[in-house]
């Protein structure tokens, strides 16, 4: 009996998840809609400004329930996020406290944490820990980004020095051939995406979610389906590669 529930609520969490991903995306797809009408509103706004008498003139044209819709159109892109960002919490905390409930009723043993407060918890810790982490990132980049630049000013600029009575010659084109070379990063940092269904601006949560999906979705054991297996593990070898560091990676370099 507890597995047969343990089912029923496993597919519960599925369809629930299937729900919060479609609003995150529609809401993504108003977000940056109404994002490109704003900027091309200040564009206007700007323009107006810097002709003295064109926007006396156009403000006092547009009728007064209009300027309902412009306020909409101004807040709904600084809404938005905040409310995408409620949907994932949602999201995250809902779905991982029923996929556990299911597989501790599956299985018999436990998993997960008791309360969803533990849940909303972990997600709260680690999302502060992926803030730190980006931010530390970008300055590494930048860090990087500075040094690559006055490398290439300097190319070929040897000096000497002397060090305990020694001359020493130092060329700082080593430190330039010493830089990592990311050929292919992109290419497959996107393919990994595809594969799990999520978006190449992702976080490590929904990364998370879809390959819990997926996993069980194409395991051998469950699905008998003769491409399970290869699929199965071109599942793992796209969760392995999408590590909260790629993810940062990728949204550094390609945003």
């Amino acid at each position: 009996m507890g597995k047969f529930f343990g089912k029923i609520l496993h597919v519960l969490a599925t369809i629930l998840g299937s729900i919060f991903n479609l609003l995150i995306n529609i809401m993504n797809v108003i977000t940056m809609t109404f994002e490109g009408i704003r900027q091309l509103l200040m564009l206007i706004f700007v323009f107006g400004c810097s002709t003295f008498f064109f926007f006396p003139v156009f403000a006092l044209a547009i009728p007064r329930k209009w300027w309902t819709v412009i306020f909409i159109i101004l807040i709904i892109p600084i809404l938005g996020p905040k409310f995408i960002s409620m949907l994932k919490y949602g999201n995250y905390t809902l779905t991982e406290w029923m996929y556990d409930r299911a597989d501790t009723l599956i299985t018999g043993k436990k998993v997960g944490y008791d309360s969803i407060s533990d849940y909303s918890n972990k997600y709260k810790f680690e999302r502060e820990e992926e803030r730190r982490r980006a931010a530390e990132e970008a300055a590494r980049f930048r860090q990087e980004e500075m040094n690559r630049r006055f490398e290439e000013m300097f190319r070929g600029f040897t000096y000497t020095n002397m060090n305990q009575g020694n001359w020493n010659s130092y060329n700082t084109n080593s430190g330039y051939s010493n830089m990592t070379n990311d050929l292919g990063f992109k290419e497959k940092y996107e393919k990994a995406c595809n594969v799990l269904g999520v978006d190449y601006q992702t976080d490590i949560y929904q990364v998370k979610l879809n390959y819990r999906k997926l996993a069980k979705k194409y395991h051998p054991d469950i699905n008998k389906d003769p491409n399970a297996t290869e699929k199965f593990q071109e599942v793992n070898d796209a969760y392995e590669f999408l590590t909260e560091e790629n993810i940062n990676k990728y949204k550094t370099n390609y945003r």
